[in-house]
């Protein structure tokens, strides 16, 4: 019986991928979809805390409640905000 690891280890590996250093163009575009997602991220939460999603926070499971709901949002694919900054900060949008 062959495993796995046999078979891989015997594949060539490309080396040209690994060497390149990222440009100063695809920084940027890094830096700008994170920023543009980090913002989508802050204003679904406090979207989410000002309607009250998360009950009265008397209880102490409301900013707990906002997380939970938030983080689904982002888990699903946010509100295409970061999409629409990335694109207007001329990022690319992949």
């Amino acid at each position: 019986m062959s495993s796995p690891v046999s078979a891989l280890a015997t594949m060539p590996i490309s080396t040209s991928a690994s060497t390149v250093a990222p440009t100063a163009e695809s920084r940027r575009a890094a830096k700008v979809q994170q920023a543009a997602r980090d913002f989508e991220s802050v204003l679904v939460r406090q979207l989410l805390k000002a309607s009250k999603m998360g009950g009265d926070s008397k209880g102490g499971y409301g900013d707990m409640a906002v997380d939970a709901l938030a983080d689904g949002i982002e888990k699903g694919g946010g509100l295409g905000l970061a999409q629409c900054i990335q694109k207007a900060l001329g990022g690319r949008t992949g």
